[in-house]
């Protein structure tokens, strides 16, 4: 959603991943390698205690926004403030007068589908419209069935890449990279990721194992 809207916006966006984020709210050092004013708003997901949730962080506008499916109490947006604040004046971003809020949104109606929410209330921050959407059941399977559909759309080609390692060569750029396919999933890997199986016989992957 990231890379459409900055084709087609002139306020350009950054994704904080997952990782990079949770340890954010969890006042863990976060290590991000970008100037914070490049970009007209910040967002990412936290996934905290098994449940997700959307933060989107404003630099120019000193504000970050909480979306929770679940609500968001006044604990849970002093907090947000907090580590945004903090992590903002370690990236050299005056924090005085940041301010911390959240927005009219839908609430998830039971207790699996904060993901989904949490991605539509990114497309809904992406695209600035208000947040308007049925939150019933048969929208939520519609809204996971778009998202699963997009996922696969825009994946990258990993075709050429090792399923073991997820590189396309090897460490060892001194010998010859040698493939192996296996003959149930037909999936490629380095025959050294893989314990060097012999090429003259059947092979079955770890996932395939029979």
């Amino acid at each position: 959603m990231v890379r459409q809207h900055n084709k087609n916006s002139p306020k350009t966006a950054y994704h904080m991943d997952t990782f990079a984020i949770t340890a954010m709210w969890q006042k863990k050092p976060v290590k991000l390698k970008l100037d914070p004013t490049s970009y007209s708003i910040i967002l990412g997901i936290v996934h905290d205690c098994h449940h997700w949730f959307l933060v989107a962080i404003y630099p120019s506008e000193k504000k970050t926004i909480i979306v929770d499916s679940l609500g968001e109490s006044a604990l849970k947006i002093k907090r947000c403030l907090e580590t945004t604040r903090a992590l903002m004046r370690k990236m050299d971003v005056a924090v005085s007068r940041w301010t911390c809020t959240t927005v009219t949104h839908p609430l998830q109606r039971d207790a699996t589908s904060c993901g989904v929410f949490a991605l539509k209330f990114a497309e809904h921050i992406l695209s600035d419209t208000p947040m308007q959407f049925s939150a019933n059941k048969e929208k939520v399977d519609e809204m996971r069935k778009e998202i699963a559909e997009s996922i696969l759309s825009h994946s990258d080609d990993l075709s050429n890449l090792c399923h073991h390692c997820g590189e396309a060569e090897t460490f060892d750029d001194s010998k010859e990279v040698v493939w192996i396919s296996c003959d149930y999933c037909d999936r490629w890997f380095h025959v050294g990721c893989v314990g060097n199986p012999s090429l003259d016989k059947d092979y079955s992957c770890y996932a395939c194992v029979k």
